[in-house]
């Protein structure tokens, strides 16, 4: 097998400039024969370049003479990936970085950039890391903490300049590991218990039965997993559900609801009664859900294939709940995936919003008179929540807005509430 710095420098190649998800290249390499400690360092090479990408290449143009547009990507990458271990990681010395890149540049390079990559790194090891100084204070908050620069200006001109930096400064942080004990099977305490003494540390958290753990390695393979007492689940996608909190007996619709963690949670919520319709157009999606609602006991599940955006005309004015959580383009998950922050520009957002809004148009089709649309996505920003809600209301005079914590439109924020980025809105339609 390729040595851990070759395959950590295919990965972040493969995410930047082919197209590849960081997640989904982690996880095939986790599936094939390399050992943890290897796993481990590669996967925290190439969440870390990728992450602090702005930053690292703003070192590299301070201490190179030639410009970074003409520095070869892979050259790049493997600058990228040694100023990210000198900078961020103290486990391995400056010299033995130069020697490894060095090495690196040695199969992927030639005698110039084999001499450019040992000149610029001694040099940049001996310095300390560099304030970024850039006058625009936008572009300069967009360099230091690496993201694009229309997402960071959208909450510096909304939400202020010190909002700004602690959002961008907790999107670059390490997610918490959280998990929703599941109530169909087990409680709280029970659990809590059971998990402790297998040595795993807990945090409770704002909601009952969201817990974080601390020390997460190994979870997955125990009993309590395979016997669906918990579901690994952020915190704020936990909230989606309980701020629909559909009543026993009711008839739900989840219009998107691959892999199942909502659909299951709503069904937790109901006590195994009622009825929930969950939908995704993808066969491979359904089976998730249905392997999740088998192993956590959800059993007033039905699984349905089913584009969003065509109307279904067996679904007119027959749920008392409708959930749309909505495909979005994933800004409030740059703790857990930052792939996404260079992956996805402006206009693939408003791409989205059309979407977003072809499926809330036909969902407004499915619920009852007095009945509610909660509409959810994992993105932040106001064009796939405020702007697409507003469109909605526009031309739809029956349908208005219930308030959650006394907003209109409730924004859960890494850097307030601890969770992924999330938008949730409830729509209660009032007839007319």
């Amino acid at each position: 097998m390729k040595n851990t710095r070759e395959k950590a420098l295919q990965i972040i190649n493969d995410v930047l400039y082919k197209g590849a998800f960081l997640e989904e290249s982690l996880e095939i390499l986790k599936k094939s024969n390399i050992d943890d400690r290897d796993y481990n360092f590669i996967k925290e090479i190439t969440t870390g370049v990728i992450r602090n990408r702005s930053y690292l290449d703003y070192v590299v143009k301070i201490n190179s003479k030639v410009k970074i547009n003409k520095i070869h990507k892979i050259i790049l990458t493997i600058l990228e990936m040694a100023i990210y271990q000198m900078y961020f990681l103290d486990k391995v010395p400056d010299y033995s970085i130069v020697d490894e890149s060095v090495n690196l540049a040695k199969i992927y390079g030639n005698r110039g950039s084999i001499s450019f990559t040992n000149g610029i790194l001694r040099s940049i090891s001996k310095k300390e890391a560099p304030q970024v100084k850039i006058e625009d204070s936008i572009e300069n908050l967009s360099t230091f903490y690496s993201h694009q620069k229309f997402y960071t200006e959208y909450f510096y001109k909304n939400y202020g300049e010190n909002f700004t930096k602690k959002l961008l400064k907790a999107n670059n942080e390490k997610p918490p590991f959280t998990i929703r004990v599941n109530t169909l099977k087990t409680n709280k305490k029970d659990l809590m218990k059971n998990l402790k003494d297998l040595g795993f540390e807990i945090r409770e958290t704002t909601y009952e039965n969201a817990l974080n753990i601390l020390n997460p390695k190994g979870i997955i393979d125990t009993e309590f997993f395979k016997k669906g007492q918990f579901y690994v689940q952020d915190l704020g996608s936990i909230l989606v559900s309980t701020f629909l909190n559909p009543k026993e007996e009711s008839k739900v619709l989840d219009l998107c609801a691959a892999p199942g963690g909502k659909t299951t949670h709503l069904s937790e919520i109901m006590n195994n009664t009622g009825e929930i319709i969950a939908c995704d157009k993808s066969k491979g999606k359904i089976k998730l859900i249905e392997e999740n609602a088998e192993r956590l006991g959800a059993k007033n599940i039905k699984t349905m294939v089913n584009d969003a955006r065509v109307l279904n005309e067996s679904f007119l004015n027959k749920f008392d709940y409708v959930l749309v959580d909505a495909p979005c383009s994933g800004t409030g998950l740059y703790r857990k995936k930052p792939d996404i922050k260079w992956n996805k520009s402006i206009e693939d957002i408003r791409e989205l919003s059309k979407i977003q809004i072809e499926i809330l148009e036909k969902a407004k089709n499915y619920v009852k008179d007095k009945g509610k649309i909660l509409y959810s996505t994992c993105s932040l920003s106001k064009i796939e929540n405020e702007d697409v809600i507003n469109e909605f209301l526009k031309s739809n005079k029956n349908f208005k807005i219930k308030n959650l914590r006394d907003k209109e439109i409730l924004k859960l924020f890494p850097s307030i509430d601890g969770t992924d980025g999330f938008s949730i809105t409830l729509l209660e339609k009032i007839g007319l």
